[in-house]
């Protein structure tokens, strides 16, 4: 069954937050546009470029039971996060699969009641990304508990990379974020992204001057395109400034497949979860 709501995404881009919409009807937007920049010919055009062209999204919610009570408590619920740095989306479920649009509503109108006691208000989602689809926590990089240990008289061990799922095929016609998430224990992390073809790596965020002792963490938010530092108690320091400033800033997985890796050693403890949006047309 068709369902709208709107979401709030926290700061590794899981949802925080969901307010389930009532009925809706006269949805559009929902399609997609192509943007085609084009050196014009006498005969045939060559493209340069091509890009998605975002649309705004228009519904009308209706509201039945208890109308305007419900109403002013969606009203409430956006103008809660209508600030510049909130991350709403719209989630539209058609039955099959979850789809999100980050953005804002930019218009919200109320009308009066009809003669079936019903509220009905259009709104404007003005798309601040393509809708994607978000895949959650499907990478994990950690050392395998699997490994080998020699009673000398300086103990000495060493395991092997536990790798779930660092495969990342992009179908899309542009580069899509990727955010992990790396807890420590671990000295100077460094993520990178590399082709599968080749396995050169294309992309790397690293932290040369950096130790994650155990319960601290480190966010790289692609998609947000902030990095976050939380020393176990759910602070979150920015620490944009802590990369490596010969290397990228953020992890944009290209077009085709893609595979991540982290540079844990045999003593490290941490481990790297990560997710990404897949745009789509």
């Amino acid at each position: 069954m068709r369902q709208f709501a709107f979401v709030v995404f926290d700061s590794d881009n899981t949802v925080l937050e969901r307010f389930v919409l009532d009925k809706v009807t006269a949805p559009s937007g929902l399609g997609w546009k192509l943007k085609l920049t084009k050196l014009e010919g006498d005969v045939v055009d060559t493209i340069t470029k091509v890009a998605q062209d975002k649309q705004t999204v228009k519904l009308t919610v209706n509201f039945i039971d208890r109308a305007y009570e419900r109403y002013n408590i969606l009203s409430q619920w956006l103008q809660k996060y209508s600030h510049a740095d909130d991350h709403v989306a719209l989630e539209y479920d058609d039955g099959t699969q979850a789809r999100y649009v980050e953005g804002k509503v930019t218009e919200f109108s109320k009308a009066e009641k009809d003669e079936y006691n019903r509220l009905s208000c259009n709104v404007s989602f003005t798309p601040l990304t393509p809708f994607f689809v978000n895949i959650e926590r499907k990478i994990t990089i950690k050392i395998s508990s699997q490994g080998k240990s020699y009673p000398f008289r300086y103990s000495y061990c060493y395991g092997k990379n536990e790798v779930k799922n660092d495969e990342i095929t992009n179908p899309y016609i542009s580069p899509v974020p990727v955010t992990v998430t790396i807890r420590g224990s671990v000295s100077a992390p460094r993520v990178a992204l590399s082709s599968a073809g080749n396995g050169n790596a294309y992309c790397v965020v690293s932290f040369p001057d950096v130790t994650l002792r155990d319960g601290q963490s480190i966010i790289i938010n692609s998609a947000r395109r902030k990095i976050y530092f939380d020393d176990g108690s759910g602070n979150l320091e920015d620490y944009s400034v802590k990369t490596d400033p010969s290397e990228d800033t953020f992890l944009f997985a290209e077009s085709g497949v893609s595979h991540i890796s982290m540079n844990f050693q045999s003593s490290d403890t941490g481990d790297l979860t990560g997710s990404w949006r897949q745009y789509g047309l």
